[in-house]
């Protein structure tokens, strides 16, 4: 299981793929099921869509 947060490093983030089961800090946990990364001005947000969880926001 990885654990992902905001003081998650960008390589830890890049590292997360489909299939992977991850943790965030609000205690939502799943299967990743595609991951979609948006570059936002001096923002990157990395968007983890869980199988039947919803979707995990990590903004750096």
């Amino acid at each position: 299981m990885k654990k992902v947060n905001k003081r998650s490093s960008m390589q830890q983030l890049n590292e997360v793929e489909q299939g992977d089961i991850i943790k965030d800090e609000t205690g939502k946990t799943g299967e990743v099921e595609s991951i979609e990364v948006i570059n936002r001005k001096k923002e990157t947000q990395y968007y983890y869509k869980i199988k039947d969880d919803g979707t995990v926001l990590v903004i750096k």
